[in-house]
């Protein structure tokens, strides 16, 4: 059985709504349960008495309004700070899903859940090539001022990624403004001197419009550059399809494609470097969403990402 703490507070929608996608992730996954945090009057009248489901009361909770590191210390009875508690304490739980502050998130796992081999904890987004196989954005958000040292970090962190999803000998590409190493500003310049030095399977410099259609299996960049990437790639992916949609084109096909741009149908980001995965629904998540990402952290959970991120940080 895999367990995995589901915090259903701080999204735009009711937590009784989001409960919904905690009942169709159990029924999906024979082996998952379930602790769902949030308020017991919101999540009892949904979730009371259903097998491998836990409701954990959490009547506080964390909005992208409030400052994260206050509330770390003035809300310990949000859902976001007990979900993480108990997988501190429990020893038994192994990923946590959230559709909390992406802020919050990240200074409350730093502080209760610690880090891996001292790394800058990172988001992670998984995108798909056209025929379907998976790429890795890392970082997409979370340190939007780096060195390049830890451009190498993130490489090694999303090189673990990409081997828990599958992808045995993943080939890792740097983010710029033109594939000659001698391209970039003073930090991409020398992270790829760095990586060409000491990253396995670095194959050089990649464009923005060859991440979804170059080799590259690891997309690293900072946060700030990941950020504006990512939600381009999706608002770009948005518009044309509403416009083919306006056109008068319709069909399974279409929406297939839609899905791929869809932040509800997709795992969500993913923080890597703590003592557990987290993965991050958007703050506008609906149950869609909260059964996506809890699936994501069962699949990276079943995999041993962690475990395999150490591996990657040995000697």
């Amino acid at each position: 059985m895999i367990k995995i703490a589901a915090d259903l507070g701080g999204a735009d929608r009711s937590q009784a709504e989001l409960a919904e996608g905690v009942i169709k992730a159990v029924e999906e996954l024979d082996e998952l349960y379930v602790y769902a945090f949030g308020s017991a009057g919101e999540l009892e009248p949904v979730l009371g008495g259903r097998e491998r489901i836990e409701i954990v009361d959490s009547p506080q909770v964390i909005t992208n309004s409030d400052d994260p590191a206050l509330a770390f210390k003035e809300k310990q009875d949000s859902s976001l700070i007990k979900a993480m508690e108990l997988c501190r304490s429990s020893g038994s739980i192994s990923g946590l899903a959230s559709c909390g502050p992406t802020g919050a998130i990240f200074v409350s796992a730093i502080r209760l859940l610690g880090r891996i081999a001292r790394v800058s904890p990172m988001l992670a987004v998984e995108l798909k090539r056209p025929d379907g196989s998976p790429i890795c954005v890392v970082d997409c958000g979370a340190n939007v001022e780096c060195r390049a040292e830890k451009l190498l970090d993130f490489a090694k962190m999303g090189r673990a990624y990409m081997r828990a999803v599958g992808v045995k000998a993943p080939r890792v590409s740097l983010l710029s403004n033109g594939a000659e190493d001698s391209k970039g500003n003073e930090l991409v310049r020398k992270a790829n001197a760095l990586l060409r030095e000491s990253c396995p399977d670095f194959i050089g410099n990649t464009e923005g419009n060859n991440v979804l259609t170059g080799a590259a299996d690891v997309i690293v960049c900072d946060g700030f550059s990941g950020n504006v990437l990512l939600k381009t790639i999706e608002g770009a992916g948005k518009a044309v399809i509403a416009e083919l949609r306006a056109l008068g084109l319709r069909g399974e096909a279409l929406d297939k494609v839609y899905k791929k741009y869809d932040h509800n149908t997709q795992g969500g980001a993913v923080l890597l470097g703590t003592g557990l995965p987290i993965v991050k629904g958007h703050g506008s998540a609906n149950s869609e969403t909260v059964c996506s990402i809890i699936r994501a952290s069962y699949s990276l959970a079943a995999n041993g990402l962690n475990e395999k991120i150490a591996e990657e940080f040995k000697g």
